[in-house]
Protein backbone atom coordinates (compact mmCIF):
# COMPACT_ATOMS: atom_id res chain seq x y z
CA UNK A 1 0.00 0.00 0.00
CA UNK A 2 2.83 2.33 0.75
CA UNK A 3 4.12 1.64 -2.71
CA UNK A 4 0.87 2.87 -4.20
CA UNK A 5 0.98 5.93 -2.02
CA UNK A 6 4.56 6.71 -3.05
CA UNK A 7 3.65 6.14 -6.71
CA UNK A 8 0.60 8.42 -6.38
CA UNK A 9 2.71 11.04 -4.61
CA UNK A 10 5.36 10.83 -7.34
CA UNK A 11 2.63 11.14 -9.98
CA UNK A 12 1.19 14.20 -8.23
CA UNK A 13 4.64 15.77 -8.03
CA UNK A 14 5.16 15.19 -11.74
CA UNK A 15 1.77 16.75 -12.51
CA UNK A 16 2.49 19.72 -10.23
CA UNK A 17 5.89 20.24 -11.84
CA UNK A 18 4.38 20.06 -15.35
CA UNK A 19 1.63 22.50 -14.33
CA UNK A 20 4.24 24.84 -12.87
CA UNK A 21 6.23 24.75 -16.10
CA UNK A 22 3.02 25.52 -18.02
CA UNK A 23 2.27 28.48 -15.71
CA UNK A 24 5.81 29.85 -16.14
CA UNK A 25 5.54 29.52 -19.93
CA UNK A 26 2.21 31.35 -19.91
CA UNK A 27 3.67 34.06 -17.65
CA UNK A 28 6.47 34.60 -20.20
CA UNK A 29 3.94 34.75 -23.02
CA UNK A 30 1.87 37.25 -21.01
CA UNK A 31 4.92 39.45 -20.36
CA UNK A 32 5.80 39.39 -24.07
CA UNK A 33 2.22 40.22 -25.05
CA UNK A 34 2.09 43.04 -22.48
CA UNK A 35 5.31 44.50 -23.87
CA UNK A 36 3.97 44.30 -27.43
CA UNK A 37 0.70 45.98 -26.42
CA UNK A 38 2.61 48.83 -24.72
CA UNK A 39 4.83 49.22 -27.79
CA UNK A 40 1.83 49.27 -30.13
CA UNK A 41 0.02 51.78 -27.89
CA UNK A 42 3.05 54.08 -27.97
CA UNK A 43 3.24 53.78 -31.77
CA UNK A 44 -0.49 54.50 -32.09
CA UNK A 45 -0.19 57.54 -29.80
CA UNK A 46 2.77 58.80 -31.82
CA UNK A 47 0.77 58.35 -35.03
CA UNK A 48 -2.19 60.24 -33.54
CA UNK A 49 0.12 63.07 -32.47
CA UNK A 50 1.66 63.23 -35.93
CA UNK A 51 -1.78 63.29 -37.55
CA UNK A 52 -2.84 66.08 -35.17
CA UNK A 53 0.29 68.09 -36.00
CA UNK A 54 -0.23 67.58 -39.74
CA UNK A 55 -3.87 68.65 -39.45
CA UNK A 56 -2.85 71.77 -37.52
CA UNK A 57 -0.10 72.48 -40.07
CA UNK A 58 -2.62 72.12 -42.90
CA UNK A 59 -5.08 74.43 -41.13
CA UNK A 60 -2.38 77.07 -40.59
CA UNK A 61 -1.16 76.87 -44.20
CA UNK A 62 -4.72 77.03 -45.56
CA UNK A 63 -5.51 80.06 -43.39
CA UNK A 64 -2.34 81.85 -44.50
CA UNK A 65 -3.14 81.14 -48.17
CA UNK A 66 -6.75 82.27 -47.74
CA UNK A 67 -5.62 85.48 -46.02
CA UNK A 68 -3.16 86.19 -48.84
CA UNK A 69 -5.84 85.52 -51.48
CA UNK A 70 -8.27 87.84 -49.67
CA UNK A 71 -5.64 90.58 -49.58
CA UNK A 72 -5.08 90.20 -53.33
CA UNK A 73 -8.86 90.25 -53.97
CA UNK A 74 -9.18 93.44 -51.94
CA UNK A 75 -6.25 95.03 -53.80
CA UNK A 76 -7.81 94.09 -57.16
CA UNK A 77 -11.17 95.54 -56.08
CA UNK A 78 -9.55 98.75 -54.80
CA UNK A 79 -7.60 99.23 -58.05
CA UNK A 80 -10.69 98.48 -60.15
CA UNK A 81 -12.83 100.97 -58.19
CA UNK A 82 -10.12 103.63 -58.21
CA UNK A 83 -9.83 103.66 -54.41
CA UNK A 84 -6.20 102.67 -54.81
CA UNK A 85 -3.85 103.59 -57.61
CA UNK A 86 -0.58 101.95 -58.51
CA UNK A 87 2.36 104.03 -59.59
CA UNK A 88 6.00 103.53 -60.39
CA UNK A 89 9.02 105.77 -60.01
CA UNK A 90 9.67 107.70 -63.20
CA UNK A 91 12.33 110.01 -64.51
CA UNK A 92 11.13 112.75 -66.73
CA UNK A 93 13.34 114.94 -68.85
CA UNK A 94 14.26 118.13 -67.06
CA UNK A 95 12.16 121.06 -68.14
CA UNK A 96 13.83 124.37 -67.44
CA UNK A 97 11.50 126.98 -66.14
CA UNK A 98 12.29 130.54 -65.34
CA UNK A 99 11.15 130.11 -61.76
CA UNK A 100 11.25 126.98 -59.66
CA UNK A 101 9.65 126.31 -56.33
CA UNK A 102 11.96 125.47 -53.48
CA UNK A 103 12.21 121.77 -52.68
CA UNK A 104 10.62 120.42 -55.84
CA UNK A 105 13.87 118.97 -57.06
CA UNK A 106 13.93 116.58 -54.08
CA UNK A 107 10.47 115.10 -54.76
CA UNK A 108 10.33 111.72 -56.45
CA UNK A 109 8.46 111.74 -59.72
CA UNK A 110 5.89 108.94 -60.05
CA UNK A 111 3.88 107.77 -63.04
CA UNK A 112 0.43 106.31 -62.42
CA UNK A 113 -0.33 103.01 -64.13
CA UNK A 114 -3.33 102.41 -66.33
CA UNK A 115 -5.93 100.32 -64.35
CA UNK A 116 -5.71 97.45 -66.86
CA UNK A 117 -1.91 97.37 -66.59
CA UNK A 118 -2.18 97.57 -62.80
CA UNK A 119 -4.59 94.61 -62.82
CA UNK A 120 -2.15 92.56 -64.92
CA UNK A 121 0.71 93.42 -62.58
CA UNK A 122 -1.39 92.44 -59.57
CA UNK A 123 -2.27 89.12 -61.26
CA UNK A 124 1.39 88.40 -61.98
CA UNK A 125 2.45 89.26 -58.43
CA UNK A 126 -0.45 87.20 -57.01
CA UNK A 127 0.67 84.16 -59.01
CA UNK A 128 4.22 84.65 -57.73
CA UNK A 129 3.04 85.08 -54.15
CA UNK A 130 0.94 81.89 -54.35
CA UNK A 131 3.88 79.95 -55.81
CA UNK A 132 6.18 81.22 -53.06
CA UNK A 133 3.58 80.36 -50.43
CA UNK A 134 3.15 76.84 -51.85
CA UNK A 135 6.91 76.27 -52.00
CA UNK A 136 7.43 77.55 -48.47
CA UNK A 137 4.61 75.31 -47.23
CA UNK A 138 6.12 72.27 -48.92
CA UNK A 139 9.56 73.05 -47.50
CA UNK A 140 8.10 73.44 -44.01
CA UNK A 141 6.20 70.16 -44.39
CA UNK A 142 9.30 68.27 -45.48
CA UNK A 143 11.38 69.81 -42.68
CA UNK A 144 8.80 69.13 -39.95
CA UNK A 145 7.35 65.78 -40.96
CA UNK A 146 9.58 64.02 -43.48
CA UNK A 147 12.99 64.84 -42.03
CA UNK A 148 11.72 64.69 -38.46
CA UNK A 149 13.15 68.06 -37.43
CA UNK A 150 9.87 69.16 -35.83
CA UNK A 151 8.83 65.85 -34.31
Amino acid sequence: MIRYLIAALAGCLILIYGGWQQIQSQAKDLATATYLVKTLNKAAESRRNTQRLIAQFDTDQTKALTDAQNTIKQLRADVASGARRLSVPAKCPVVRATTTAAGLDDAETRAELDPAAAARIIAISADGDEAIHALTGLQDYVTKFCLGAGS
